[in-house]
């Protein structure tokens, strides 16, 4: 009964999933490409090694692509792995990252019934591992009747995200039950998980894989050269309502510092005209990556991605965005590896632990508007020793918690071994 509630509310609910796409395709022509892969028809021949099992992997978006790809790395030479993905951001990232592995790329099914039976039959899954945090129920029962697996994989719930699913507990609490294992990032994550039904034996504390970053190959970008060999500040992951800020509090670090630069990286780089107009009601100066770079602006607005690592390593300091509204924040372990002396804002709720790891430690600092946000960059800019102690207590946060990816890639390879037999 429950089951058959939840998928009448998604049939009802199906034709403003399709509206939003079209909208959101106006603005990414990808949201477009593989429309029908959200109704389950995938319309491509797999290319798998027969003798291997096939594990389901689903990173939803972009920051879920970058952080899983070590693991998904790692399972690929255990098993064919089929990964899917929800937004046009994370498709062609995945796409990036694994173009010389053997590993099948799509938009996930929408959870309707109807489309996540189809989706199971075609791909023929012995295992579907979830990062972080995606509750499925139709996929999940129709797993369980099939006697497939389902892993939690560096499972994350934030306090806002178990208040949401509270409120819904008696349409998907069977489904946090059945459940194979969840492999939680902290204990609070663990206890949150238990209370929505998670069975106790079922789950353990692994930490974050997101820790055990290693030192990719160093890119270089000539297109954006003329810029950022001058001395800049970064507004990485910024969403709506946060530019706004970022750029009142630029204002005020020009006073400080007249020939300091800001690059902004919009979280969705089809924002980048709006994030532009923003900036000319400043009076500032600007730039579009892919359009004609002005080397004398004080202002550019990168609209692409994977520049991120490049700009965090040479930039003076950072802000990493949604966290100065409540979207929950981005991930703060890259810029701390990389160098980076870094501010968040007080909605770190999706990096709850990590944050408060760093938090607590001083490792970053935290910024509560505009006036605050100026303020720590202009102490950071103006203190060196400051910021290298930033960089230095960063640093050892990232060394202790090293070991999570062996862990939760042992764990998975356990589960799909007893499977085998």
């Amino acid at each position: 009964m429950k089951l058959f509630l939840y998928n009448l509310l998604f049939l009802i609910l199906i034709p403003f999933f399709v509206i939003r796409i079209i909208f959101k395709s106006i603005f990414d022509s990808d949201y477009r490409i593989n429309f029908l892969q959200r109704f389950g028809i995938l319309n491509k021949n797999l290319n798998f090694n027969s003798n291997n099992k096939i594990i389901w992997f689903h990173a939803v978006s972009l920051g879920e692509v970058i952080g899983s790809q070590r693991i998904v790395k790692a399972l690929s030479k255990e098993a064919n792995i089929f990964l899917t993905v929800s937004t046009p951001t994370g498709l062609r990232k995945a796409k990036e990252i694994f173009k010389k592995d053997n590993i099948e790329i799509s938009y996930a099914p929408w959870d309707f019934y109807i489309f996540a039976l189809a989706f199971i039959n075609d791909i023929k899954p012995n295992l579907i591992v979830i990062f972080e945090t995606e509750i499925w129920p139709s996929i999940i029962n129709i797993a369980t009747k099939k006697d497939i697996p389902i892993i939690l994989s560096n499972g994350r719930i934030s306090q806002k995200s178990y208040n949401s699913y509270k409120r819904f507990n008696y349409l998907v609490n069977n489904s946090f039950n059945k459940l194979s294992l969840v492999l939680a990032q902290s204990d609070s994550h663990k206890s949150r998980f238990q209370a929505l039904g998670v069975k106790k034996e079922a789950i353990q504390t692994s930490g974050s894989v997101k820790f055990d970053i290693t030192a990719s190959s160093s890119h270089y970008f000539p297109e954006i050269d003329s810029f950022t060999k001058n001395k800049y500040i970064l507004a990485a992951s910024t969403h709506k309502g946060e530019d706004k800020k970022v750029l009142a509090a630029y204002k005020t670090v020009l006073d400080s510092f007249p020939d300091i630069r800001l690059v902004i990286v919009p979280r969705h780089p089809e924002r980048s005209a709006e994030v532009n107009n923003l900036a000319k009601k400043y009076s500032l100066q600007t730039s579009i990556e892919t359009k004609q770079i002005d080397s004398n602006s004080q202002v550019l607005i990168v609209n692409s991605i994977g520049k991120l690592p490049y700009l965090y390593q040479y930039a003076e300091a950072a802000f990493v965005g949604g966290s100065l509204i409540p979207r929950g924040g981005h991930n703060i372990i890259e810029p701390a590896f990389l160098g980076c002396p870094f501010i968040i804002g007080p909605h770190m709720f999706n990096f709850e632990s990590i944050a408060d790891d760093f938090i607590n430690s001083g490792s970053c600092k935290v910024a509560t508007d505009e006036k605050s946000l100026s303020t720590e960059f202009i102490n950071i800019l103006s203190n060196n020793d400051n910021a290298l102690s930033l960089i230095r207590s960063a640093n050892d946060i990232i060394a202790r918690n090293k070991g999570s990816l062996e862990k939760q890639v042992s764990a998975i390879i356990q589960i799909l071994k007893r499977e085998a037999k």
